[in-house]
């Protein structure tokens, strides 16, 4: 990348597959891939965003992460070392070192445990400190999400608080430990936008004061611009494309990102007409192809190219990677803009 940093964590060309059920009697599911060989590396001190929309394997990617599953194919590396298969000592070590802020905090939370038996749960789970200390730890994570004063809120349950409250408590849950990477899956998903961007600030406070290291699930492009150094964008299980944040949001090369653009209000001009374009009206008819993940949808490929090969995940610069035949500096597309 050129800037020094060093990889913390690592997926390497991971694959996940779920079965589905058939519907009749004696019928057999079908495998749906929901991670396709993804590779990516995430640099130390990083905000890393994973962008697209609902199915695209963005919270399959974090769940992998902190081991709530196990991929089918791949390794995931935290420090260079695989950690796909630890047990015993070295997989609680791990949960220590990489935490979770889940997308729902009602569902995450013990709706029988206090805010502050649940933020101190972490710290007596692993065996770190004494009462005097935990409790301590506790009031300075409470602090540190702005639940303060924290006695106000040490004994409520989940069902007193709103949910802005909800997710600061998830968020102290994890941080109290001092971990090295957090998953964050789509944290503001429940919140208004105000709520949302207090959510960030602390996040971006917690990154720079404990150096942590954060995946950030998302669909939002607004959120993902605001607060993340690196994004990858995904469909369907698929890397599309993947780079600095700024620089892929400006200046989107995948036509799958294109078309999230177009999505954007701001992004379409008077008389409704979309900067790209680059999406059908309708799926193409195509049965059994092995090309492209994008083909069926994307107005700008071409048969048979993208429906028989599927494209690598290429370089365009140092820092700027796609996934798409089309997408070099010159190449016109259909709709007259740069792929």
């Amino acid at each position: 990348m050129g800037n020094g940093k060093q990889t913390i964590l690592e997926l390497d060309r991971i694959v996940k597959r779920y079965r589905t059920k058939g519907f009749f009697f004696g019928a057999h599911g079908q495998d749906v891939i929901a991670l396709n060989e993804v590779f990516i590396k995430i640099l130390r001190g990083e905000i890393f965003g994973l962008v697209g929309e609902s199915g695209s394997g963005k919270t399959t990617a974090g769940r992998l992460i902190v081991r709530l599953e196990q991929p089918d194919q791949g390794k995931i590396y935290l420090d260079g070392r695989d950690i796909t298969g630890l047990k015993g000592k070295a997989s609680k070590d791990y949960s220590r070192r990489v935490q979770m802020i889940f997308q729902d905090p009602y569902q995450s939370l013990n709706p029988l445990l206090s805010v502050f038996d649940t933020i101190s749960e972490p710290l007596i789970i692993h065996k770190i400190g004494n009462a005097e200390a935990r409790e301590d730890s506790v009031w300075q994570a409470m602090k540190s999400v702005g639940l303060s004063p924290p006695h106000d809120f040490a004994h409520r349950y989940p069902h007193q608080l709103s949910g802005g409250q909800r997710q600061r408590v998830a968020i102290a849950h994890a941080m109290v430990l001092k971990p090295e990477f957090v998953v964050a899956d789509e944290p503001t998903s429940m919140l208004d936008a105000s709520m949302s961007a207090q959510i960030f600030n602390i996040l971006l406070e917690m990154r720079r004061r404990l150096k942590v290291t954060f995946l950030f699930i998302t669909h939002s492009l607004a959120a993902a611009r605001y607060l993340c150094d690196r994004i990858a964008v995904m469909y369907k299980g698929n890397l599309m494309e993947i780079g600095p944040a700024e620089e892929v949001l400006r200046n989107p090369k995948h036509p799958y990102t294109q078309a999230l653009m177009d999505a954007l209000p701001k992004f379409v001009h008077s008389g409704g007409v979309k900067r790209y374009e680059t999406l059908l009206q309708a799926e193409r008819e195509v049965s059994g192809y092995v090309g492209c993940p994008f083909f069926v949808r994307c107005k700008v490929a071409r048969a048979p190219k993208c429906s028989r090969e599927k494209p690598p995940l290429k370089k365009l610069d140092d820092s700027h990677s796609v996934a798409c035949f089309y997408a070099e500096p010159g190449i016109k597309t259909r709709s007259g803009g740069k792929a």
